[in-house]
């Protein structure tokens, strides 16, 4: 057989079919909806109705990225993100992740970068970036530090260069949860 029938009958050769995912471990009273890949890129849980009659995602949700490699994963509770959330890079790896409570961020979330290393963390009160922030330069170096009140700069604020020389501080004014 010759180098070109042979490249002709391997590029019409059918691709291998993606690993069919596992089903989702849906609570009672709902089911499975949507569609993994090669069919479709999201499943969810479903079921509960709302006021109006239409089903709510309830349980844990995927989705998948075109080349089915796994996107996110998440829970859901009567229509609102509930529970732990982590979304992927292409390559597999984390690329942020966090806890929803009643469709609001809440505590630490984490982004990496496509190497695996630490991107940024930040604290999170009701969707509000509240506490502590802290993000790191690819080399692992701390690159800023700082606090978030009710969604804004407050406190001290330090920045440093890759090689961990000091660039600067600033401070910012405190904010109150009341006047």
């Amino acid at each position: 057989m010759t180098p070109l029938l042979l490249l002709l009958l391997l590029a019409a050769a059918p691709a291998a079919a993606p690993a069919a995912a596992p089903a989702l471990d849906c609570p009672p009273g709902t089911a499975q909806a949507g569609a993994a890949p090669p069919e479709g890129f999201e499943v969810w849980c479903e079921g509960r109705p709302d006021a109006t009659g239409h089903l709510r995602r309830h349980g844990p949700a995927r989705e998948w990225y075109d080349g089915g490699a796994i996107r996110t994963e998440d829970r859901w509770a009567e229509g609102k993100r509930d529970g732990p959330f982590v979304e992927y890079h292409r390559n597999g790896r984390r690329a942020r992740a966090g806890t929803y409570a009643a469709d609001q961020k809440t505590g630490t979330w984490t982004t990496w970068l496509e190497s695996g290393q630490a991107e940024d963390e930040v604290q999170f009160r009701a969707d509000l970036r509240h506490g502590s922030f802290t993000s790191w330069h690819p080399n692992g170096r701390k690159k800023t530090e700082g606090r978030f009140c009710h969604g804004l700069q407050c406190g001290r604020w330090t920045s440093w260069d890759e090689a961990g020389r000091e660039l600067g501080r600033m401070e910012f004014g405190e904010q109150r949860d009341v006047p």
